[in-house]
Protein backbone atom coordinates (compact mmCIF):
# COMPACT_ATOMS: atom_id res chain seq x y z
CA UNK A 1 0.00 0.00 0.00
CA UNK A 2 1.53 3.45 -0.93
CA UNK A 3 2.17 5.66 1.87
CA UNK A 4 0.66 8.98 2.35
CA UNK A 5 1.24 11.89 4.64
CA UNK A 6 -1.61 14.24 4.97
CA UNK A 7 -0.32 17.48 2.77
CA UNK A 8 0.35 19.83 5.46
CA UNK A 9 2.85 17.13 7.11
CA UNK A 10 4.67 16.53 3.78
CA UNK A 11 4.99 20.59 3.37
CA UNK A 12 6.33 21.28 6.72
CA UNK A 13 9.03 18.94 6.30
CA UNK A 14 9.79 19.94 2.66
CA UNK A 15 10.08 23.50 4.08
CA UNK A 16 12.35 22.23 6.84
CA UNK A 17 14.83 20.47 4.26
CA UNK A 18 14.32 23.39 1.92
CA UNK A 19 15.72 26.01 4.99
CA UNK A 20 18.69 23.32 5.75
CA UNK A 21 19.77 23.08 2.15
CA UNK A 22 19.35 27.17 1.49
CA UNK A 23 21.59 27.76 4.80
CA UNK A 24 24.58 26.19 3.73
CA UNK A 25 26.97 26.89 0.60
CA UNK A 26 26.62 24.16 -2.20
CA UNK A 27 23.92 22.63 -4.24
CA UNK A 28 21.99 20.50 -1.81
CA UNK A 29 19.32 17.99 -2.42
CA UNK A 30 16.82 15.97 -0.41
CA UNK A 31 14.06 13.07 -0.84
CA UNK A 32 11.85 11.67 1.45
CA UNK A 33 10.05 8.31 1.19
CA UNK A 34 7.96 5.95 3.19
CA UNK A 35 5.73 3.17 1.88
CA UNK A 36 6.00 3.49 -2.09
CA UNK A 37 4.77 7.41 -1.68
CA UNK A 38 7.32 10.57 -1.92
CA UNK A 39 7.17 12.53 0.83
CA UNK A 40 8.94 15.77 0.12
CA UNK A 41 11.86 16.61 -2.72
CA UNK A 42 14.11 19.01 -2.62
CA UNK A 43 16.07 19.65 -5.45
CA UNK A 44 15.45 15.93 -5.97
CA UNK A 45 15.88 15.91 -9.44
CA UNK A 46 19.13 17.66 -10.05
CA UNK A 47 21.85 15.47 -11.39
CA UNK A 48 25.62 14.50 -9.23
CA UNK A 49 28.07 12.97 -9.25
CA UNK A 50 26.63 9.40 -7.61
CA UNK A 51 30.08 8.59 -5.93
CA UNK A 52 29.57 5.39 -3.72
CA UNK A 53 25.32 6.09 -3.14
CA UNK A 54 26.07 3.50 -6.67
CA UNK A 55 27.00 0.96 -4.94
CA UNK A 56 23.13 0.71 -3.24
CA UNK A 57 21.91 -0.13 -6.85
CA UNK A 58 24.88 -2.54 -7.68
CA UNK A 59 24.16 -4.35 -4.33
CA UNK A 60 20.36 -4.83 -5.80
CA UNK A 61 21.24 -5.65 -8.91
CA UNK A 62 23.90 -8.38 -7.59
CA UNK A 63 20.80 -9.98 -4.91
CA UNK A 64 18.65 -9.82 -8.42
CA UNK A 65 21.17 -12.17 -9.83
CA UNK A 66 21.49 -14.54 -7.48
CA UNK A 67 17.88 -15.01 -7.10
CA UNK A 68 17.94 -15.57 -10.36
CA UNK A 69 19.94 -17.82 -10.27
CA UNK A 70 22.89 -16.63 -12.42
CA UNK A 71 25.39 -16.50 -9.28
CA UNK A 72 25.69 -17.64 -5.97
CA UNK A 73 26.40 -15.78 -2.55
CA UNK A 74 29.13 -18.65 -1.80
CA UNK A 75 30.69 -18.00 -5.75
CA UNK A 76 34.15 -17.43 -5.03
CA UNK A 77 35.10 -14.62 -7.25
CA UNK A 78 39.05 -12.96 -8.23
CA UNK A 79 40.06 -10.44 -6.23
CA UNK A 80 42.22 -8.51 -9.32
CA UNK A 81 46.37 -7.93 -8.93
CA UNK A 82 45.19 -4.35 -9.94
CA UNK A 83 43.27 -2.75 -6.99
CA UNK A 84 41.47 0.29 -7.12
CA UNK A 85 42.72 3.27 -4.61
CA UNK A 86 40.38 5.05 -2.52
CA UNK A 87 38.29 3.93 -0.03
CA UNK A 88 38.40 -0.10 0.98
CA UNK A 89 40.49 -2.68 2.64
CA UNK A 90 41.47 -4.81 -0.20
CA UNK A 91 44.26 -2.39 -1.86
CA UNK A 92 45.62 -3.46 1.54
CA UNK A 93 45.43 -7.15 1.29
CA UNK A 94 47.87 -8.39 -1.23
CA UNK A 95 47.57 -11.56 -0.18
CA UNK A 96 43.22 -12.11 -0.81
CA UNK A 97 43.34 -13.62 -4.07
CA UNK A 98 39.52 -14.36 -3.91
CA UNK A 99 36.31 -13.58 -2.09
CA UNK A 100 32.70 -15.28 -1.91
CA UNK A 101 30.79 -13.03 -3.55
CA UNK A 102 28.82 -12.33 0.06
CA UNK A 103 31.73 -10.64 1.43
CA UNK A 104 32.33 -9.04 -1.78
CA UNK A 105 29.04 -6.79 -0.99
CA UNK A 106 29.35 -6.59 2.09
CA UNK A 107 33.14 -4.79 1.69
CA UNK A 108 31.39 -2.62 -1.03
CA UNK A 109 28.74 -1.50 1.36
CA UNK A 110 29.76 -1.49 4.95
CA UNK A 111 33.67 -0.07 4.01
CA UNK A 112 32.61 1.54 0.46
CA UNK A 113 35.50 -0.83 -0.54
CA UNK A 114 36.21 0.47 -4.93
CA UNK A 115 37.90 -2.99 -5.34
CA UNK A 116 35.03 -4.84 -4.16
CA UNK A 117 32.95 -2.51 -6.07
CA UNK A 118 35.13 -3.13 -9.40
CA UNK A 119 34.46 -6.89 -8.64
CA UNK A 120 30.74 -6.71 -8.63
CA UNK A 121 30.85 -4.03 -12.27
CA UNK A 122 32.53 -6.62 -13.59
CA UNK A 123 30.42 -9.57 -12.33
CA UNK A 124 27.01 -7.68 -13.86
CA UNK A 125 28.58 -6.57 -16.72
CA UNK A 126 29.53 -2.68 -17.07
CA UNK A 127 27.54 -2.29 -20.32
CA UNK A 128 24.54 -3.91 -19.18
CA UNK A 129 24.21 -1.49 -15.35
CA UNK A 130 22.52 1.39 -16.57
CA UNK A 131 19.89 0.28 -18.17
CA UNK A 132 18.83 -2.05 -14.88
CA UNK A 133 18.77 0.42 -12.45
CA UNK A 134 16.68 2.79 -15.43
CA UNK A 135 13.92 -0.27 -15.56
CA UNK A 136 14.30 0.12 -11.92
CA UNK A 137 12.67 3.29 -12.21
CA UNK A 138 15.78 5.56 -11.84
CA UNK A 139 15.62 6.64 -14.50
CA UNK A 140 18.48 9.83 -14.06
CA UNK A 141 21.16 7.49 -12.64
CA UNK A 142 23.73 5.99 -14.80
CA UNK A 143 27.12 4.14 -14.24
CA UNK A 144 29.66 5.11 -16.72
CA UNK A 145 32.73 4.01 -15.62
CA UNK A 146 34.42 1.55 -13.07
CA UNK A 147 34.84 3.01 -9.55
CA UNK A 148 38.85 5.00 -9.51
CA UNK A 149 38.94 4.92 -13.42
CA UNK A 150 40.62 8.09 -13.40
CA UNK A 151 41.08 8.07 -17.45
CA UNK A 152 37.95 7.26 -17.96
CA UNK A 153 36.99 10.28 -16.16
CA UNK A 154 38.83 12.77 -17.49
CA UNK A 155 36.90 11.34 -20.84
CA UNK A 156 34.04 12.78 -19.52
CA UNK A 157 32.69 9.30 -18.19
CA UNK A 158 30.98 9.50 -14.73
CA UNK A 159 28.50 8.01 -12.54
CA UNK A 160 25.91 10.23 -11.68
CA UNK A 161 22.31 10.08 -9.81
CA UNK A 162 19.99 12.13 -8.22
CA UNK A 163 18.09 12.00 -4.64
CA UNK A 164 14.58 11.26 -5.92
CA UNK A 165 16.43 7.76 -7.85
CA UNK A 166 18.59 7.06 -4.58
CA UNK A 167 15.05 7.58 -2.38
CA UNK A 168 13.47 5.34 -4.48
CA UNK A 169 15.57 2.33 -4.97
CA UNK A 170 16.17 2.63 -0.73
CA UNK A 171 12.17 2.67 -1.39
CA UNK A 172 11.83 -0.29 -3.29
CA UNK A 173 13.92 -2.21 -0.52
CA UNK A 174 11.39 -1.88 2.00
CA UNK A 175 8.89 -3.36 0.23
CA UNK A 176 8.18 -6.66 -1.15
CA UNK A 177 8.47 -6.28 -5.14
CA UNK A 178 12.25 -6.01 -5.47
CA UNK A 179 13.68 -9.04 -3.72
CA UNK A 180 12.50 -12.33 -1.85
CA UNK A 181 12.13 -11.39 1.68
CA UNK A 182 15.78 -13.62 2.56
CA UNK A 183 17.46 -11.38 -0.18
CA UNK A 184 15.49 -8.18 1.18
CA UNK A 185 16.47 -9.08 4.38
CA UNK A 186 20.18 -9.52 3.73
CA UNK A 187 20.39 -6.22 1.68
CA UNK A 188 19.38 -4.09 4.47
CA UNK A 189 20.99 -6.03 7.19
CA UNK A 190 24.73 -5.12 4.81
CA UNK A 191 23.29 -1.79 4.59
CA UNK A 192 22.93 -1.29 8.28
CA UNK A 193 26.40 -2.97 8.96
CA UNK A 194 27.48 0.58 7.67
CA UNK A 195 30.87 1.66 9.13
CA UNK A 196 31.21 5.71 8.41
CA UNK A 197 28.46 7.06 10.32
CA UNK A 198 28.98 10.38 11.12
CA UNK A 199 26.10 11.68 9.05
CA UNK A 200 22.83 10.58 9.00
CA UNK A 201 22.91 8.74 12.08
CA UNK A 202 24.93 11.24 13.83
CA UNK A 203 22.30 13.11 15.23
CA UNK A 204 19.71 10.15 15.90
CA UNK A 205 19.15 8.29 19.10
CA UNK A 206 19.51 4.60 19.94
CA UNK A 207 15.85 3.75 19.49
CA UNK A 208 16.47 4.38 15.76
CA UNK A 209 18.05 1.74 12.99
CA UNK A 210 19.65 3.86 10.27
CA UNK A 211 20.89 1.44 6.77
CA UNK A 212 22.73 3.60 4.80
CA UNK A 213 25.29 4.10 2.24
CA UNK A 214 27.80 7.45 2.31
CA UNK A 215 29.44 8.85 -0.52
CA UNK A 216 32.00 11.12 -1.27
CA UNK A 217 34.41 12.96 -3.54
CA UNK A 218 35.98 16.33 -3.81
CA UNK A 219 33.42 19.17 -2.55
CA UNK A 220 30.63 16.09 -2.74
CA UNK A 221 29.16 14.56 0.62
CA UNK A 222 26.37 12.58 0.30
CA UNK A 223 24.48 9.78 2.34
CA UNK A 224 21.21 8.06 2.01
CA UNK A 225 19.61 5.35 3.54
CA UNK A 226 16.33 4.27 5.32
CA UNK A 227 15.55 5.52 8.85
CA UNK A 228 13.68 2.73 10.60
CA UNK A 229 11.80 3.70 14.37
CA UNK A 230 8.36 3.24 15.59
CA UNK A 231 8.06 0.13 13.48
CA UNK A 232 7.96 2.43 10.06
CA UNK A 233 10.99 2.33 7.56
CA UNK A 234 11.34 6.50 6.23
CA UNK A 235 13.95 6.70 3.45
CA UNK A 236 16.11 9.86 3.08
CA UNK A 237 18.56 10.59 0.16
CA UNK A 238 20.73 13.69 1.13
CA UNK A 239 22.99 14.35 -1.74
CA UNK A 240 25.67 17.80 -2.13
CA UNK A 241 28.14 19.14 -4.53
CA UNK A 242 30.32 22.36 -4.96
CA UNK A 243 31.17 22.27 -1.21
CA UNK A 244 33.48 25.30 -0.25
CA UNK A 245 34.38 23.60 3.29
CA UNK A 246 38.14 22.55 3.25
CA UNK A 247 37.18 19.47 5.19
CA UNK A 248 34.88 18.36 1.83
CA UNK A 249 37.99 18.56 0.00
CA UNK A 250 40.31 16.43 1.51
CA UNK A 251 39.87 13.19 3.84
CA UNK A 252 37.14 15.94 6.56
CA UNK A 253 32.94 15.52 6.00
CA UNK A 254 33.03 19.36 7.46
CA UNK A 255 29.93 20.85 8.13
CA UNK A 256 28.01 18.93 5.56
CA UNK A 257 27.73 16.04 8.33
CA UNK A 258 25.53 18.76 10.52
CA UNK A 259 23.74 19.33 7.13
CA UNK A 260 22.51 15.91 6.78
CA UNK A 261 22.18 15.08 10.43
CA UNK A 262 19.71 18.13 10.99
CA UNK A 263 17.77 16.63 7.96
CA UNK A 264 17.66 13.01 9.39
CA UNK A 265 16.50 14.38 12.38
CA UNK A 266 13.76 16.74 10.89
CA UNK A 267 12.30 13.78 8.66
CA UNK A 268 12.48 11.37 12.46
CA UNK A 269 10.86 14.38 14.36
CA UNK A 270 8.07 15.05 11.46
CA UNK A 271 7.22 11.43 11.10
CA UNK A 272 6.77 11.42 14.46
CA UNK A 273 4.48 14.74 14.71
CA UNK A 274 1.68 12.65 12.04
CA UNK A 275 -1.75 11.73 13.48
CA UNK A 276 -2.44 8.63 14.81
CA UNK A 277 -2.09 5.72 11.76
CA UNK A 278 -1.20 8.58 9.27
CA UNK A 279 1.74 7.86 7.34
CA UNK A 280 1.72 4.12 7.77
Amino acid sequence: MTTTWPAEHATKLRSELNSIAAAQHGRWAFAVREGGGLVASVNGDEVMRAASTIKVALLILALQDVEAGQCRLDSELDVPEERAGGSGVLKLMRSVRTLPLREVLELMIGVSDNCATNIVVDLLGLDHISARINALGARSTRLERRLMDLEAARSGRDNVTTADDQALLLDLLTGTQLLSEDARRLALDILGRQQFNDRMPARLGPDIVCRHKTGELSGVRHDVGILEFDGRQVVLAALSSELADPATHSVGTGVAADVIGAAAQAVVENARTLPSGAGQ
